[in-house]
């Protein structure tokens, strides 16, 4: 027996008087609704109704039992109308995974705005440089730095990033600058390590539309992106950073960049859901938000003074 159906079928027969009025109701037949309550009195071995050939009645047990089913249906209402208003207006709990250092310098500036536009949204924030998986661990939306993500997910590319060789002007002007990536092996550079696979980043250069990939070796290596840019600060050795991990330091300069007719595009920033279909109204505007916010982001898409990487760009765009 369906018996969160044979319990609407009694509530509903209950509160109409009848047979005949709750099947109207339920778009059933009478018989349907008769057999419905006596299969759940058989269930519950108790009689639910007085049945005469004029009248229908609750019997004691059967208003009891009304009575403690009233609340609980009354719950299910609720429940059901506030689902199906959530359909139309953005609220409730909004789960994001980011990257810490990404998140905390472009994401959490962007959320007074974000929150005075929808204040019913609430939102949870994982800072997770291991990448957490969106579907396993609950998460709505995730912002993804680097190489294409999950082919499970669904993502929206916010922008190319273009990738710096920088190093202090002092490191520069002590080691000298180099013309070519392979003179880079003359460098003291900065080794990135993945958090989650413990892989080294290679480094990459664009020398007329065909991808290098380089790798370096130096003294330091670091699992924390931010803490690379530091050391690159200090004047201990060159670094190939994304563009809106330098932007800041390049223009107060603290950081010079070289070999800019070599910078790749490859990679890019990258907001990804887990679904297409019936996507909640709080993560569709926390997306369409975002890709506006962060697609104009002067740290994030700006190019460097007499550096133009628009044709770059262009090509990009046109291979996907």
């Amino acid at each position: 027996m369906d018996t969160l159906k044979a319990l609407m079928v009694f509530m509903t027969t209950a509160e109409n008087g009848s047979f005949s009025d709750a099947a109207r109701k339920l778009g059933v037949s009478p018989a349907a609704i008769s057999q419905s309550i006596a299969r759940l009195e058989q269930e519950l071995e108790v009689r639910l109704f007085n049945r005469t050939t004029r009248q229908l009645t609750l019997t004691e047990d059967g208003r009891r039992f009304y009575a403690q089913c009233r609340g609980p249906v009354n719950n299910l209402d609720a429940a059901i109308n506030q689902l199906r208003a959530s359909r139309d207006e953005p609220a409730g709990h909004l789960r994001v995974s980011m990257p810490n250092s990404f998140g905390r310098r472009f994401i959490l500036p962007l959320m007074g705005e974000f929150c005075e536009c929808y204040p019913k949204i609430k939102v949870f924030f994982g800072l997770d440089d291991h990448f957490s998986d969106l579907v396993e661990d609950g998460y709505d939306v995730g912002i993804r730095v680097g190489m294409m993500p999950d082919s499970r997910l669904v993502a929206r590319n916010l922008a190319n990033i273009p990738l710096y060789v920088v190093a202090a002007p002092s490191y520069w002007n002590k080691y000298g600058r180099p013309q070519e990536p392979e003179e880079l092996s003359n460098h003291d550079c900065i080794n990135f390590q993945f958090p989650t696979s413990g892989r080294l980043f290679k480094w990459e250069f664009d020398r007329t539309g065909e991808r290098i990939p380089l790798e370096v070796n130096g003294t330091y290596t670091l699992n924390e992106m931010e803490a690379v840019g530091e050391l690159a600060r200090l004047g201990l050795g060159v670094a190939q950073l994304p563009g809106h991990e330098v932007m800041p330091f390049i223009r107060s300069g603290e950081l010079e960049v070289v070999l800019t007719d070599m910078v790749s595009l490859e990679r890019s920033i990258y907001i990804c859901f887990p679904h297409r279909d019936h996507i909640a109204p709080r993560t569709r505007v926390f997306v369409d938000f975002m890709v506006d916010k962060l697609g104009q982001h002067p740290d994030i898409i700006a190019d460097l003074p007499g550096v133009d990487l628009s044709a770059k760009r262009k090509a990009l765009a046109q291979s996907i």
